[in-house]
């Protein structure tokens, strides 16, 4: 860890302790810390054997393929194996009750990006998180014949049955579809009560606005800077009793510098922590 980022960890310590509220956000970052990465090449040989005969080596180059590779059976047959995996498979990553032992007793609310379902699955109150892109667990209708969602495992483990392992795609009978009209089904991301999850993180960032506010912010990089990265840094400048400390270390396997850096007109505001999330919780939890 070099200077800078053991001078800032101590001012993250101490901005713990003597904070009124804490607000965390978190990343891919910190599923990859807890044990949950897109880059593991040996998890992905084992649960994706079909796409790595086809080439591919990590999750994350998935990000990269064709349109004409990523047809509705093989999109299936996906989607069946990795929430298989990330729900069913892996089970609660201890990092994240690591977290939640951190916050014990503060005042705080989390927000995260992440669909994989860790904090609740690690104990955190639902009514202190709100999960900004949803989560894996609830399936509707893709041509919005109505409103109404589901659970998506049953439909999933159904699914996996039916993937044709030469070609890797989930045959026909066996697609996620609809109970009201047959159509092929789709993840939902922003259920019914999203509004409500919404409201509440809202709510805890407003009536902080004249409180000594530490803002914690895990494993967020640039894949969708305007869940948590861009409004953090807003609400640094607003919250005149706010601090930002972002965590997030690079991947040197994939050429990815992390983005640890914090805006330059909040000098005195916001402080970069280029090393990894896990390692972050466990030293202030050394205490």
């Amino acid at each position: 860890m070099d200077e800078l980022t053991l001078r800032n960890l101590e001012l993250l310590r101490q901005e713990l302790k003597e904070a009124d509220r804490v607000l965390v956000g978190a990343g891919a970052g910190l599923s990859a810390s807890a044990g949950l990465s897109y880059l593991d090449e040996a998890v992905f040989r084992e649960y994706f054997p079909d796409m790595y005969r086809l080439g591919y080596r990590c999750q994350y180059e998935l990000v990269g393929m064709k349109d004409e590779e990523w047809t509705v059976g093989r999109k299936w047959a996906y989607w069946a194996t990795h929430i298989h995996y990330v729900r069913e498979i892996l089970p609660p990553l201890p990092l994240y009750a690591e977290l939640k032992a951190l916050l014990e007793g503060k005042d705080f609310f989390v927000v995260t990006s992440n669909a994989d379902r860790q904090f609740y699955r690690g104990g955190f109150p639902m009514d202190r998180l709100f999960e900004y892109q949803g989560s894996y667990d609830v399936m509707g209708c893709s041509r919005r014949c109505c409103k109404h969602t589901w659970e998506s495992l049953p439909s999933l483990r159904e699914a996996l049955k039916h993937i044709d392992h030469e070609t890797f795609e989930c045959r026909e009978e066996g697609l996620p579809r609809c109970p009201y009209c047959g159509a092929v089904a789709e993840l939902v991301f922003r259920p019914e009560n999203y509004e409500e999850g919404f409201q509440r993180y809202a709510d805890f960032v407003n009536s902080s606005a004249e409180m000594r506010l530490c803002i914690l912010e895990l494993g967020v990089g640039f894949n969708t800077p305007g869940v948590i990265r861009w409004p953090f840094e807003k609400f640094t400048r607003l919250i005149p009793g706010a601090k930002l400390f972002r965590v997030n270390r690079g991947y040197a396997d994939i050429d990815h510098p992390g983005h640890p850096k914090v805006p330059k007109d909040l000098p005195d505001r916001a402080f970069p922590l280029a090393w990894d999330a896990g390692e972050v919780i466990r030293a202030l939890r050394a205490d």
